[in-house]
C-alpha cells in the first residue's frame, strides 16, 4: 500500500514538473516572439500639432517619449520644422518597446545644430507642449492645467508708480485690478501656468510700434523686464512705466490714450522682452478719455494656443 502511495506521489510530481516546464517554454518563446517578430515589433505613431509659435530657422521642434520615472531618459521620437501656419504632421513606424514604455509625449524647441550631437539630451526647460498617453491617445497642452485656458481673463490699469504719485500717470500700463478700490492692487490677469518653454508677454502698441512691458510666467508676480521704468519700485505684478530709454521714433513719457494694450504667448528664448507679439491672447484700445487707476477690461482674441494630438496604433495581424 505504501509503495502504491509513493508511486502515485511521484507521478503527480512529474505532472507538476511537466506543467511548469511547459509554462516556461511558452513564456520564453512568447517573449521572444513579441520582441523579435516583424509583425508585432512596430506600431504607428501619428502626431498632429497646431498653432506652434514662430521660431528662428536655426531652431526646430522635437518630440520625445517620456515616463513619470525620473530615472528614465526621454527618447527622441522625431524632429521637424512647422509649416508656415505653425502646423506639424508626423506619421511613422516606431519600435513597439518604446511605445509600450512611454507614458508621456513632450515637445521641445531645440537648436538644429545640436540635434546630431552625441551629447544632445532632453531638457524640461525647453518644453512647450506635453500630454499623457491614455488608451493609446494623447492630447498636447501648454501646461498642466491648460483646461483653464477656457476661463482666462485680463484687465489693465494706467499708472506710473516708479516716478512717484501723480506724475505722467497715463504713461504706464500695469496688469492689475482694484487699484483705487482696494487696500492693495490684485492681479489683473487670470492665466494658467505654462511649461518652461513658453512665456506670457505684455505689450503696448504706440503709433504702430510695439513696445514690450516684459515677459512673465506668473501673473501674480513682477515680470522680467523694467527697461523703461524709473527708479522707484513698481507694482509686484506684470507691467511697465514708459518713462526712460524710449525706442527710436518714440518719446517717453507719453500718453497712452487711444493706443493698444496686448497680452501674448511667446516661445521662451531666454530673453526678458521681444520685438513684436507672437500669439495674441488679449487686446484692448485705451479710451481717448482714459483715467489713471481705473481697471479696463481686455478682449479675448480668437488665436488658438499651441496644441495637438497623438495616436498610437498597434497592428497585431498581418
Amino acid at each position: 500500500m505504501k509503495k502504491q502511495i509513493k508511486i502515485k506521489k511521484a507521478f503527480q510530481m512529474k505532472k507538476y514538473l511537466i506543467a511548469v516546464f511547459l509554462i516556461l517554454i511558452i513564456t520564453i518563446t512568447g517573449c521572444d516572439y513579441f520582441e523579435n517578430s516583424d509583425t508585432l515589433n512596430t506600431a504607428s505613431l501619428e502626431v498632429n500639432l497646431t498653432g506652434l509659435p514662430a521660431i528662428p530657422d536655426t531652431m526646430t521642434f522635437v518630440c520625445w517619449y517620456a515616463q513619470d520615472n525620473t530615472k528614465f531618459k526621454p527618447i527622441r521620437a522625431f524632429n521637424l520644422d512647422a509649416d508656415a501656419n505653425g502646423n506639424i504632421y508626423f506619421k511613422s513606424e516606431q519600435p513597439l518597446g518604446h511605445l509600450t514604455n512611454a507614458q508621456i509625449l513632450k515637445v521641445t524647441v531645440d537648436r538644429k545644430a545640436a540635434i546630431n550631437d552625441s551629447n544632445f539630451t532632453f531638457s524640461s526647460a525647453r518644453v512647450i507642449l506635453s500630454g499623457r498617453i491614455k488608451n493609446a491617445n494623447c492630447t498636447f497642452d501648454v501646461g498642466e492645467r491648460a483646461e483653464q485656458m477656457n476661463n482666462i481673463s485680463a484687465v489693465y490699469t494706467l499708472s506710473t508708480p516708479t516716478n512717484g504719485t501723480g506724475t505722467d500717470e497715463l504713461s504706464g500700463v500695469w496688469f492689475i485690478d482694484s487699484l483705487l478700490t482696494a487696500a492693495a492692487p490684485v492681479a489683473g490677469l487670470k492665466l494658467p501656468a505654462l511649461y518652461s518653454g513658453l512665456r506670457y508677454e505684455g505689450w503696448v502698441e504706440i503709433n504702430g510700434t510695439y513696445v514690450s512691458t516684459g515677459r512673465f510666467s506668473n501673473p501674480k508676480a513682477a515680470d522680467l523686464f523694467k527697461g523703461y521704468s524709473s527708479t522707484s519700485a513698481g507694482y509686484p505684478f506684470p507691467g511697465e512705466d514708459f518713462l526712460l530709454n524710449a525706442p527710436a521714433g518714440l518719446t517717453f513719457p507719453t500718453d497712452l490714450s487711444g493706443q493698444k494694450v496686448l497680452v501674448s504667448l511667446e516661445w521662451n528664448n531666454g530673453k526678458t522682452s521681444g520685438n513684436s507679439p507672437a500669439i495674441v491672447l488679449f487686446s484692448a484700445t485705451v479710451p481717448n478719455s482714459a483715467q489713471s487707476g481705473v481697471s479696463y477690461l481686455m478682449q479675448r482674441q480668437n488665436n488658438s494656443v499651441p496644441n495637438g494630438t497623438a495616436v498610437i496604433k498597434v497592428d497585431l495581424f498581418e
